[in-house]
């Protein structure tokens, strides 16, 4: 079986033909945009709470999604390797740096959108749901660091790797925190979790 996010050779076609220099510049302005979108829509910098910590360790409805990383950001890494799985797929002769500039630009839509009203009333008003009221934009930048690792693990590992961290993902998101993916899931759906 081929892998599918195994590096190949350069595409011409890739939409991002430019210098890895350029493309850092490029990765470094679609953040500063998501950033600013961010700020514009009202989201805080930091925690409201006035800590501002690289890792929250548990469910706190002061801190969830505030700090820079916290148990979702590990589901950050799978929606990255998702990202990179969508973009080899479609794209299997793009360069490394074409994938992990549309896993950024991909992911920094998603934060935009999990930040709009709309998504934050799902995501906290499901059956048992944890206290949600959007990410800051601290969160969103750490979020985004875990999703393009996780574009870069699924493209420089074998497929079955993907699967297994995604396994380890859910268990230790589930066990940790009581949340996750497939729980996240059941509750939109209306199942009592």
């Amino acid at each position: 079986m081929t892998d599918l996010l195994a590096p190949r050779p350069a595409d011409r076609t890739s939409p991002f033909p430019m210098r890895p220099g350029r493309r850092c510049l490029a990765g470094l302005a679609i953040v500063a945009a998501m950033a600013a979108i961010l700020f514009a829509m009202g989201r805080d910098l930091t925690c409201p709470c006035g800590i501002v910590r690289l890792w929250q360790p548990g469910l706190d409805p002061a801190e969830n999604s505030q700090q820079f990383a916290d148990w979702y950001s590990l589901l950050h890494i799978v929606f990255g390797m998702g990202l990179a799985l969508f973009v080899a797929k479609m794209r299997p002769r793009w360069s490394l740096g074409a994938l992990l500039l549309s896993a950024l630009v991909g992911h920094s839509i998603w934060e935009i959108a999990e930040n709009t009203p709309w998504i934050i009333g799902l995501f906290s008003g499901g059956v048992n749901a944890p206290h949600y009221e959007g990410d800051s934009i601290l969160n969103s930048l750490g979020d985004t660091v875990f999703a393009l690792a996780g574009a870069l693990f699924a493209r420089r590992m074998p497929l079955w790797a993907s699967l297994a961290v995604v396994l380890a993902v859910e268990i230790a998101v589930t066990v940790a925190i009581g949340d996750g993916f497939v729980i996240g899931t059941l509750r939109l759906l209306g199942v009592d979790v």
